[in-house]
């Protein structure tokens, strides 16, 4: 990153958070939930979106995309979601078994934000 990136930076932070007084700040992305979306077959990148909840408050939302640009979205198949128990019955798999191909708890900032900088003050 060169000087200039961060003078660049600074001022698109500084006039969202100016346009924004009471809003979101940022998100904090864990080295898990990264590498989860990166490590799906095809993924070449991680797309983020933008939206809103239901209390109005902005959230980002994280998606894999593939070598033509399109997001990795999860079509678990009944193998995917269900696995076989000891007796041979299908059983539920547990979401937090299934790979991450979409991130939409995404920590904001508040709470999750670092001291002051020229990105965020």
């Amino acid at each position: 990153m060169t000087n200039n990136d961060l003078q660049q930076a600074s001022t698109w932070t500084r006039n969202y958070r100016n346009q924004n007084p009471n809003g979101i700040k940022g998100h904090c992305l864990s080295n898990e939930t990264l590498q989860g979306i990166l490590s799906q077959p095809a993924c070449v990148g991680v797309r983020a979106y933008y939206g809103l909840d239901d209390a109005g408050q902005s959230q980002l939302v994280l998606v894999g995309y593939d070598a033509n640009d399109n997001d990795i979205l999860p079509t678990p198949s009944a193998t995917e979601l269900q696995r076989l128990d000891a007796k041979g019955q299908m059983q539920e798999l547990p979401s937090e078994e299934l790979p991450i191909s979409l991130a939409i708890h995404v920590p904001p900032c508040p709470p999750c934000c670092s001291i002051e900088n020229p990105l965020n003050s």
